[in-house]
This record gives structure tokens, C-alpha cells and sequence, in this order.
């Protein structure tokens, strides 16, 4: 990690004219645009639906953005959790401790709401997210993440617990 100072970053909530340089540097990142997801939660946030979006800024520049939410969605989960939807640095910024200071300001807004547990959910390929989340501590759960395809017809036999999990964990 290059030597960067810190200091000039601030942390703040998120802004409606912000929307635009979150969809720009997701862009940069992912190679997706989605200015109404963005929309959306902005106006989640407005009606306090959310922990809250918050921004890196350095300069008055958005330089890196965090999203999560508190609470209990999913039978059987503990009651006080937290999620971290979505992080993203600029390119220009990456590697410099910038969403690791997000995620830091996060990790202390779950504390002060008496959260117990964080989760997030990341793809076992994605090379970018996953080494970041195993730095920060994140650790696969006790939990399976399942998925079903709308457009396509299940196959036939397989089962859930026919899997050996144990391979993956």
C-alpha cells in the first residue's frame, strides 16, 4: 500500500448530488451503471430505512462510498445484525485505506446500535471484495447461501444436502 495521507479524508452521509460520482466509480469498478438502484436508496435512506450510505471525501470529491442496513430479514437470524450491502473506492484511491476507514466508521455506527454480527455477501471468485472482507476480519458463517434462477428449470436430483459443504469451508 503506497503511502497516502488520510487525513484529508472525511466521512460524511450521503448527499443527493453524490449519486452521480457513486454510479461513476461503480462503473470504474464493476463495468455496471445503475443510477435508479442508487435513486432507490437514497430515498431508503431519506425514510430511514437504512444505517445509511456514507461517503469518503477528499477535496469535496467523492472518492469512496459504504451501504449497509440494520435489523433481521432472514428466518433464524439474530434480531440485532448488521449488512454491508456494497463498498467502492475510485480507482485512482484503491489500496490507500479508504474503505477500510469506511468500514471502520460502519463497524462503529453497528457498535453504538448494539449490533452483534455483520454480514455481507461476496462471490468466492470475486478477487477484489473477498481478500478486502478477509482482511477486515470477515470469516465464512455457519450459514448457506442459496440461489434460484427464475429463468432456468432446476435440475433434476440434485439436493441441497446431498453437498459435502465441508470442502468449502
Amino acid at each position: 500500500m503506497d503511502k497516502f495521507d488520510l487525513t484529508g479524508i472525511r466521512i460524511r452521509e450521503i448527499r443527493e448530488s453524490d449519486v452521480d460520482f457513486i454510479v461513476e466509480i461503480e462503473e470504474m469498478n464493476l463495468g455496471i451503471r445503475r443510477p435508479k438502484y442508487w435513486k432507490r436508496e437514497l430515498q431508503k435512506n431519506k425514510e430511514g430505512r437504512f444505517l445509511g450510505s456514507r461517503i469518503a471525501e477528499l477535496d469535496e470529491r467523492v472518492v469512496g462510498f459504504i451501504l449497509g442496513d440494520i435489523g433481521s430479514r432472514e428466518f433464524g437470524m439474530p434480531e440485532n445484525m448488521g449488512w454491508i450491502h456494497t463498498i467502492g473506492v475510485h480507482p485512482d484511491y484503491q489500496h490507500k485505506g479508504i474503505a477500510r476507514m469506511l468500514f471502520e466508521d460502519y463497524k462503529r455506527r453497528f457498535m453504538e446500535l448494539d449490533v452483534d454480527i455483520i454480514y455481507t455477501i461476496v462471490s468466492l471468485s470475486d478477487n477484489m471484495q473477498l481478500p478486502f472482507y478477509e482482511k477486515m476480519g470477515f470469516r465464512p458463517g455457519n450459514r448457506v447461501y442459496l440461489e434460484f434462477s427464475l429463468g432456468k428449470e432446476p435440475p433434476k436430483g440434485d439436493r441441497v444436502t446431498d453437498y459435502d459443504f465441508r470442502q468449502i469451508m
